[in-house]
């Protein structure tokens, strides 16, 4: 039998508890079954499983491919959340779908992820026992699945970002901030910002301006090869905040650097292959592209 590994976000989303046990009987006569992990701030690196099943949101998909820090065990989402891009099978979906997925019917992706090295001058706010744990560079690094966004505070003056391209001086962007997004993230925050939708099989970043205060600014769609340096300051010299995937966030004083790259690490999603990353962004975001039925 499999042997499946499950972290359920238990705390944010207490359904999860009943539904679990409604379900882990069933499962447990058709593989496997580690202890369930309700603890969200686990070193997940050494975790050996031929699957991770992840009961939660894209959110704790997110989370999760932080902590496992590169380790491939394939990830299958059962989304109990609102979208559902990562997590795309539903609760009421399960039994009929992971019969299939337990014999190893599924479809891999190895998702980019970004690397993200705060070079001076920074203050942890949130999420500093997983940033421990799934960030081995040591302090002033993260990792990120979606996206690093750099954002002046909601009382502070306009910020500029300057913006290097492997060493290139390529924009200096004003306006409230700046989009580094990976192409899992593109329909994320970047897409909320005009940014463009990627197909998730491209290693590339999305540099994304946010509300830039001139028309000539447009997302910039770089080779995964690059790297980013970029150099957020204010006006007003106070200090700006830097979130990882929404979920780690930093304090920066004006004029900290900060180096984006593809990190070395990857992160491997199991999808039922029931349907196509398109017709999800078409239900999901209600995309008003037409298709022929």
């Amino acid at each position: 039998m499999p042997k499946i590994y499950i972290a359920a976000n238990v705390e944010r989303k207490p359904e999860i508890k009943k539904m679990l046990a409604g379900v882990l009987p069933w499962l447990r006569k058709r593989a496997s079954i580690a202890p369930v992990d309700h603890d969200w701030s686990r070193d997940l690196s050494g975790v050996k499983a031929d699957l991770m099943l992840v009961f939660g949101g894209d959110g704790s998909i997110l989370s999760v491919a932080r902590r496992l820090n590169g380790n491939p065990v394939p990830v299958f989402g059962v989304n109990m959340g609102t979208l559902g891009f990562l997590a795309e099978t539903s609760p009421s979906e399960l039994k009929k779908i992971l019969p299939a997925v337990l014999r190893g019917n599924y479809v891999l992706t190895k998702r980019m992820m970004l690397k993200i090295s705060v070079l001076d001058g920074f203050e942890q706010m949130r999420g500093e026992t997983e940033t421990r744990a799934c960030c081995a560079g040591g302090a002033g690094e993260f990792l990120a699945l979606n996206d690093a966004v750099v954002l002046r505070q909601p009382m502070a003056s306009m910020m500029s970002v300057d913006v290097r391209v492997s060493g290139e001086p390529i924009a200096r962007y004003k306006g409230d901030g700046l989009i580094v997004s990976t192409a899992t993230g593109s329909t994320g925050y970047s897409l909320s910002a005009g940014g463009p939708i990627l197909s998730e099989r491209l290693k590339a970043m999305i540099v994304t301006p946010i509300c830039p205060h001139t028309l000539a600014n447009r997302p910039i769609v770089l080779d995964g090869g690059e790297h980013l340096e970029i150099c957020p300051e204010t006006r007003s010299a106070s200090p700006v905040d830097l979130v990882m995937d929404g979920q780690i966030s930093c304090r920066l004083a004006s004029g900290t650097p900060v180096r984006i790259e593809r990190a070395e690490q990857e992160f491997t999603l199991a999808s039922a292959g029931k349907k196509g990353r398109y017709e999800i962004i078409r239900d999901k975001l209600h995309w008003a592209g037409w298709v022929k039925a």
